[in-house]
């Protein structure tokens, strides 16, 4: 289900763009765009250059910028910028500031997005910082093509520090905020494993480059990083934010805000199909953490569930053998599952299943055996009927050996050909392409006892469905 009417209420894409419109103001869009069956336009979304085109017509409709977005960068997709900027908007208003807002970009990549979305619709100063040199080039021209050097400077990173470097010792720049949307992935590999072969293929085209979709440590490490140098600079800066992409990421960097005792909130991104999360965390005395993102029609909160599961023996009460544990049930399930940590006693697990492999356990071994059974006595009637020929032939039968084969093939195929009343194939129902459970579970180690935490994040199976599969898993855990 599309998330739009989750969308900030001041969002303009809540209501979906007019490609009608835009086909007629723009010929380059025109050039892309089609009509449908129902005489609807519109585009292919799996093609970069046709995303491209959309985000460039829609910053001139809508913004009015004039912004050039290279074929090898990330495309910028504007709800969900959008998003962001109005979630800062929220937050400065708890801090009662309105205008003179000062903004720092971390990353600001070849579009320079949010400085520019932020500086022609709130005449905020910006400031973007990049570490990529072509990046860089790219910004500092869509900043030049739209006038706006007044109010954007794009500065070159040389270090790894995100901070240190933008500020010095001597410098004496202060922020209102800071913004970032860092890198989600640690490299390579994990980039191509990042989408489970179970899951339905992305509505949208894949774009972007490495430098702008990978970092040491991935998305996680990278805000930790962003939490530990924002110590030396919190008087530098009253917001520290920044979005995050994962929701496990999220409850991680959460835990890490508790334990420094620091004021936070944070808020989620709802647009399209796809969700993202801001994070925001003050040292100053701002009761930011009050702060509730207004929206018409509130989501429903996916809530996690606890369980103990049953209490193993005493030597085998540790946490290796929990591990190793929980991961055979998922194999024998056929549930394609990706550890997303493991720390002390504690595994959290992405858990995604398409085809329902824990229901009707009992009837399936009776079938089985019905199965076996049946097998075993056309494997006897075989061998009777072989027997007899041998008996045949030994007596000079005259019966010609073709035609007993024949005969006896004839009657093993009719058999196995006829139709099953019941056949476990028939609770096997795989979906093709199609989530029947996606959840998120934690199991780790309190005192003695085993705890399961799970929480459903989608499916066409529902809670329920995940329900069953903790069902099967303390069925199955001695």
């Amino acid at each position: 289900m599309a998330l739009n009417k989750y969308m900030h209420p001041r969002n303009i894409y809540r209501t979906p763009p007019d490609f009608a419109k835009l086909s007629k103001d723009f010929a380059e869009f025109a050039a892309i765009s089609q009509l449908d069956v129902t005489g609807k336009v519109t585009i292919d979304f799996k093609d970069p250059k046709s995303l491209r085109i959309l985000t460039k017509c829609l910053l001139k409709s809508d913004f009015n910028l004039n912004v050039e977005i290279p074929e090898d960068r990330l495309v910028p997709t504007l709800p969900l910028r959008l998003n962001y900027i109005l979630w800062i908007e929220d937050l400065l208003k708890a801090i009662d500031k309105d205008n003179n807002v000062r903004g720092l970009d971390i990353g600001t990549g070849a579009c320079a997005i949010y400085p520019l979305l932020a500086a022609a619709k709130n005449k905020w100063q910006m400031v973007g910082t990049e570490a990529d040199e072509e990046s860089l080039s790219k910004a500092q021209n869509n900043v030049q093509i739209n006038n706006l050097q007044e109010l954007i400077h794009v500065k070159k990173i040389e270090t790894t520090s995100i901070f240190n470097e933008l500020f010095g010792k001597e410098s004496e720049q202060k922020f209102h905020f800071s913004m970032c949307n860092p890198p989600f992935y640690s490299n390579i590999q994990e980039l191509c494993e990042s989408r489970s072969t179970a899951r339905p293929p992305p509505k949208n085209g894949f774009t972007g480059s490495p430098h702008e979709l990978i970092t040491e440590g991935g998305e996680l490490e990278f805000c930790r990083k962003m939490i530990k140098e924002s110590k030396e600079h919190k008087h530098k800066i009253i917001i520290f934010t920044t979005m995050v992409g994962h929701k496990f990421n999220l409850e991680e960097l959460l835990e890490d805000l508790k334990a420094e005792g620091l004021k936070h909130t944070n808020s989620e991104f709802c647009q399209g199909r796809v969700t993202r999360w801001g994070l925001a965390w003050t040292y100053q005395d701002y009761e930011i953490y009050k702060l509730v993102p207004p929206r018409e029609k509130p989501r429903k909160k996916n809530v996690s569930t606890t369980y103990q599961l049953p209490e193993l023996t005493e030597q085998t009460n540790n946490f290796e053998t929990v591990h190793n544990k929980i991961k055979s049930i998922l194999k024998d399930l056929q549930i394609t599952h990706k550890v997303l940590n493991k720390r002390g006693n504690s595994l959290s697990i992405d858990i995604v299943a398409t085809t329902n492999t824990w229901s009707n356990q009992r009837r399936k071994r009776r079938l089985m055996k019905r199965q076996e059974s049946e097998q075993k006595k056309i494997k006897l009637d075989a061998a009777k009927e072989i027997s007899v020929v041998n008996n045949n032939l030994d007596e000079k039968s005259e019966i010609p050996i073709a035609s007993v084969s024949g005969d006896s093939d004839t009657a093993t195929n009719t058999k196995s050909n006829q139709p099953e009343v019941d056949s476990i194939g028939e609770f096997e129902r795989l979906q093709e392409n199609q989530e029947l459970v996606h959840a998120f579970i934690k199991i780790f180690m309190k005192q003695a006892q085993v705890i399961l935490e799970t929480e459903f994040l989608s499916g066409s199976s529902g809670k329920e469905g995940l329900h069953q599969i903790v069902q099967y898993i303390k069925n199955n855990w001695k």
